[in-house]
C-alpha cells in the first residue's frame, strides 16, 4: 500500500442536501477535499412559507459547503451537486446576475448588520470563477449525495433531541471512516 495521496485531477466535487421537519431544518455538505459539516436549527414557521423552507435550507447547505471549500482551496475550480431543482435554478440565475430569492426570503440586514447567508451565496455565485452547479438526482446511490442528504439528517435528529450534541463531532468522524456504514 502506497501511503501517499496523490492529488485528484480535475474540479474539488461539493455535494450538499437539507432535510426539514415543519419547525427544525438541517443541512450537510461534503466534498472530495474531506471538508464536511452539518447544520442544524429551529425555524419558526413564520419566517419562510413551508414550500421555500426547504430551498433556503438546501442553499444554505451549499453556502456553508462553498464558504469552507473555497477559504481552503480559493481559486481551484470546483463543481456543486445539489439535488433539488428549485434551489439549483436560483445558482443558475445567480451566477447570470440574477438577483430573485426565493418566496418571501427576507433580505434585510440581520442583527449587527450581518448579510443574509443568501445574498452572500448570490454573490458568491456570480462573481466566483471556475464554478459550477450540476444537478445530482437524490436517493440514486451517488455518493457524495448520500453522504450530504445523511449529514443533514443526523443534524435533524440532534435538534430533535434524539442525538446529544456532544456526540456529533464522533458520530460524523465514525461515519466518515465507514465505521457506521451497514
Amino acid at each position: 500500500m502506497n501511503e501517499k495521496v496523490k492529488a485528484v485531477a480535475g474540479p474539488i466535487v461539493l455535494a450538499t442536501d437539507a432535510s426539514v421537519d415543519p419547525d427544525r431544518v438541517a443541512s450537510g455538505y461534503l466534498a472530495t477535499t474531506g471538508h464536511t459539516g452539518l447544520r442544524a436549527h429551529l425555524y419558526p414557521k413564520h419566517l419562510v412559507r413551508p414550500c421555500s423552507r426547504v430551498v433556503v435550507t438546501e442553499l444554505r447547505a451549499v453556502y456553508w459547503g462553498l464558504k469552507a471549500v473555497l477559504h481552503a482551496h480559493p481559486g481551484r475550480p470546483l463543481e456543486v451537486r445539489v439535488d433539488n431543482l428549485q434551489a439549483l435554478r436560483h445558482l443558475y440565475s445567480w451566477q447570470q446576475g440574477g438577483t430573485d430569492m426565493p418566496e418571501s426570503y427576507d433580505t434585510h440586514l440581520r442583527s449587527k448588520g450581518r448579510q443574509p447567508t443568501l445574498v452572500k451565496l448570490q454573490l458568491l455565485a456570480e462573481y466566483t470563477p471556475h464554478l459550477a452547479f450540476v444537478h445530482e438526482k437524490a436517493h440514486a446511490g451517488h455518493p457524495l449525495n448520500e453522504a450530504a442528504d445523511s449529514l443533514a439528517k443526523l443534524g435533524l435528529r440532534c435538534v430533535r433531541g434524539v442525538v446529544p450534541p456532544t456526540e456529533l463531532a464522533r458520530l460524523v468522524q465514525l461515519w466518515a471512516t465507514g465505521a457506521l456504514a451497514a
